[in-house]
């Protein structure tokens, strides 16, 4: 949060959405260069008598060689799109670098989620996190231009990979491993999940490079500023999820009759999670991106109201908090499909979805832009929760109890009303809102004996 107010201040509405744009295209090709390999890496390791050295050099050895074909072909398109300026380029070149050693450091995220030991990849994540915020503060206090910022990101993102190679160690030895008849059995495995994942970066980023060849830098960046918060938002699921998949691959693998307590309770804490955080952005998405990205964010639109609503980016805000509250949920059912293995049912469902995405974008964004753009990301998350959780329920007879939920939406309604009157400064309004939803979560009983001994730690 403080590097994304930092750098919207700094570029401003146009700067940022060119930022924006390079990290969106980036992105886009990030997953072909990551192709499923991550929780395949994370399923494979995780099984009993697994051969660990073994499945690992050859999955870094082969995704290693495809990220660099990947992201070198990433930076040649960029240069033949004639609607992005030179500094756009440019800055997708050295973003591809950057992106290359993320993709490398998340095999080893993958040993470390394996072996429970998240706190390793938190700790280098961290590290690499400061590194390039304090490189960002140095080019933007000596006013360097916004491709210093992506050198930021390339050099904090390589310390990262050092440090996860350094702590991996005891995990894991990397040797670079060239045993073809594995890579081709691990590439079929993977085919069916990484289509999915190109299919997902589609219809996740699709919207933001369609919005940058239609549409100029300004709606980008009111669109980007928004849209970081939703991403950043996104994190604490995956966080989450990447502790319980090793979980739910070994209840599945094993036939263990924990697994419907598993899902419920990770049901349970992602509903309790994402619901006062919805509620939160609706009620405070003004005084939300006035202190991350300014002023100038609030005020900012290309286009007319929107039934009636001023066209600017806390509406947009306020539209895509909604895919936060669904995309939690459907977080749980997607990781539940994989360790399930049946990937491959995902991928006819996906094409259904990214070929919707794609044409809503076409024939919206020319018209609504980023307004557009944020109504088909609320379309897109409904459809993918849909058919996730019908694969799930076709496979495992797992029942959802609303119990927590209805609990959990109730408070969190509460909270939203209560900030409303308030009507302070944004800080003492999220103390406040923190404080009424946790204390309605008590007076309606979510909170046990058992939940609170779960939080701390003290039970598996």
């Amino acid at each position: 949060l403080v590097l994304i107010a930092s750098i919207t201040r700094y570029l401003g509405v146009s700067g940022y959405g060119q930022y924006t744009t390079i990290f969106a295209y980036v992105s886009f090709w990030s997953v072909l260069a990551d192709f499923g390999f991550f929780l395949i890496l994370v399923r494979e390791i995780s099984k009993t008598n697994a051969d660990v050295n073994k499945i690992f050099n050859n999955i870094v050895t082969f995704r290693g060689l495809l990220g660099l074909v990947i992201f070198s072909l990433a930076v040649l398109v960029a240069f033949f799109i004639p609607s992005y300026p030179l500094v756009v380029k440019l800055g997708i070149s050295v973003c591809a670098l950057g992106w290359f050693w993320i993709s490398m450091n998340s095999t080893y995220v993958a040993v470390f989620q394996a072996n429970l030991q998240m706190y390793w990849a938190t700790l280098t994540d961290v590290i690499g996190r400061v590194i390039i915020l304090g490189f960002i503060l140095f080019f933007i206090s000596i006013n360097f231009p916004l491709n210093s910022i992506i050198w930021a990101y390339f050099i904090g993102n390589l310390v990262n990979l050092i440090m996860s190679m350094y702590f991996g160690r005891k995990f894991v030895r990397f040797r670079p491993s060239f045993d073809f008849v594995y890579w081709k059995k691990i590439f079929l495995e993977t085919l069916p999940m990484g289509i999915v994942l190109v299919l997902g970066i589609m219809y996740f980023k699709i919207d933001t490079v369609i919005l940058s060849l239609f549409k100029s830098s300004k709606d980008v960046g009111i669109y980007g500023a928004p849209f970081k918060i939703l991403e950043v938002l996104l994190i604490f699921p995956g966080i989450f999820m990447g502790n319980v998949f090793p979980i739910l691959t070994r209840y599945l693998e094993k036939k263990d009759q924990r697994l419907q307590s598993a899902f419920q309770k990770s049901f349970d804490f992602l509903s309790m999670l994402a619901l006062p955080v919805v509620a939160g952005c609706l009620v405070l998405a003004n005084p939300i991106i006035n202190f991350i990205a300014g002023q100038e964010f609030v005020k900012a639109s290309t286009i007319g109201p929107f039934f009636g609503l001023q066209a600017t980016a806390p509406l947009v805000l306020q539209i895509l908090i909604i895919t936060v509250g669904i995309y939690y949920i459907s977080q749980l059912f997607n990781n539940t499909v994989i360790a399930m293995g049946k990937q491959k049912e995902m991928v006819k469902p996906y094409i259904i979805i990214t070929l919707i995405n794609i044409g809503l974008n076409l024939i919206i964004i020319p018209k609504f832009s980023y307004i557009g753009a944020a109504v088909v990301t609320i379309i897109t998350a409904v459809l993918v929760q849909y058919f996730t959780a019908k694969i799930v329920h076709a496979h495992q007879d797992l029942k959802i109890n609303y119990n927590i939920f209805s609990k959990s939406f109730l408070s969190a309604i509460i909270m939203g009303i209560i900030l409303f009157v308030v009507n302070t400064n944004l800080f003492a309004e999220i103390i406040t809102g923190i404080i009424v939803y946790l204390v309605s979560l008590y007076i309606l009983g979510v909170f046990s004996k058992e939940n609170i001994r779960l939080l701390l730690g003290r039970e598996n």
